[in-house]
């Protein structure tokens, strides 16, 4: 399985070339890529350090499965979204049996996509990562990483981050309450 997936990810930067010296139109690149291209986007939420959770979103093509998402208690009294970061994804990639994904959707700025890419790699994958920066009132603004991902999949990307937002949020709070 991994190894189809790693043949389809070359075929698509491949074809990702090829386009880009316009030997093919983009509509068939688009459709070969959206077959089954899966992303899973990461957050983490807490107040000042307690009640921390992480959480992880998966699209695959355009569709939420949300009998894939994950949710991630870390350590309490630890106030550092990049550890927080860390652990999820250290865990998750643990699970090998899960499918990886083709792209990762990290909600935060630079330092965040920097913090997932330098574990993904110190896990030896090469998974494309992504990050959503917000504004002073939490609408997307900028979208760091890959060129290419982003042209292609801007639409699912800020759908991954805005599901894994949603998720973390509701996780978190649902763990707030039962503290009360």
């Amino acid at each position: 399985l991994f190894e189809k997936a790693s043949m389809a990810r070359n075929i698509i930067f491949a074809l990702d070339h090829i386009k880009d010296i316009s030997l093919i139109q983009e509509d068939e690149v688009l459709s070969f890529k959206n077959s089954s291209f899966r992303i899973e986007g990461y957050d983490v939420a807490h107040i000042s350090g307690t009640s921390r959770v992480g959480v992880m979103v998966v699209l695959d093509g355009k569709e939420k499965m949300k009998n894939e998402y994950r949710k991630f208690k870390l350590e309490e009294k630890v106030n550092d979204d990049y550890e927080g970061l860390r652990q999820i994804l250290i865990r998750r990639f643990s699970h090998k049996e899960w499918r990886y994904p083709d792209l990762i959707v990290i909600d935060g700025g630079e330092a965040h996509k920097q913090t997932a890419e330098k574990v993904i790699t110190n896990l030896g994958l090469f998974i494309p990562c992504v990050s959503v920066v917000k504004d002073n009132r939490h609408k997307p603004k900028d979208i760091l990483g890959g060129k290419v991902h982003v042209d292609y999949h801007k639409k699912e990307i800020l759908l991954a981050n805005s599901e894994a937002h949603r998720f973390a949020i509701g996780y978190h709070k649902s763990l707030r309450n039962k503290i009360k």
